[in-house]
Parts: C-alpha cells; structure tokens; sequence
C-alpha cells in the first residue's frame, strides 16, 4: 500500500511542476482598427444582388455580435451570432460561442474605412468560386 501512495504522491508532484512550469500565456491579439461598428454584404455571383447583409460590432476585448438579414422571394430572415475575434500572422479568426466554428480568413484594409476579407491573401486574382466581403465602418 505504501508503494502506492508513493507513486501516487510522484505522479501529483510531476503534474504540478508541469502545470507551474508553463509560464507561457495564450494572448490573442486584436487590430484594434477592426473594432467598432461595421457593414457587410455577400452578393449573388450571377446577379450581383445582395443575398445576406449584417452589422457586426467587434469590441477590443475580442467579443463579436452580428446582426444577418437576408431576403428571398420577399421573405426576411434576421439572426445572430456572437463570440470572439483575434488576428495572428495577418489572418483574421472568429469563433461562434453558440457552434464553437472557428472561421479563419485573410484580411487587409483597402481604405480607411473598409476591410476586405478572402480565404485567399489579398494579392491572389480572386477567382469564380472564392469566398470573399467587404465591410465598412458605420459611424455612430
């Protein structure tokens, strides 16, 4: 019985030096020029008419809250997400708190009040099936 309590007493003892030895944080960094209020829309490749358009409020603590409507055959459909938001190697990410998705897609800003987001880096010819938005910042 001894020896048990000592293997268990060295198998605590080893669990924590690891767990104390890590010293290193995850940190999630935020551009803090995307934080605000913004203006999306995703467009019909073949109509150009806009098929989902949202408003996303990202605030500097990393949290996120989009508000999508979309319109088909005369019926308008609203709903929501939220969760958090970070950059890291020039790549935007969002994870959904409801879904636990994590979106990662390239972005860069095209003027001062407009970002442009794409699966592919923005010096890539974007190409028929490529994923990819604007938004724009709403001043309140």
């Amino acid at each position: 019985m001894d020896s048990v309590k000592i293997l268990l007493c060295s198998f605590v003892f080893l669990i924590s030096l690891n767990v104390l030895g890590q010293s290193e944080k995850l940190e999630r960094k935020n551009d803090k020029k995307l934080v605000g209020y913004w203006k999306g829309a995703e467009y019909d490749k073949i109509t150009l008419v806009p098929k989902i358009y949202w408003t996303i409020n990202r605030d500097e603590t990393g949290k996120y809250f989009i508000v999508f409507t979309s319109t088909k055959d005369c019926e308008v459909r609203v709903w929501n997400e939220s969760g958090r938001w970070w950059i890291d190697n020039g790549k935007f990410y969002k994870l959904n708190s409801r879904t636990g998705d994590l979106t990662v897609i390239n972005y860069s800003f095209t003027g001062v009040n407009e970002i442009f987001f794409s699966e592919k880096p923005s010096d890539a010819k974007i190409e028929e099936n490529d994923v990819f938005y604007f938004e724009n910042s709403i001043d309140y």
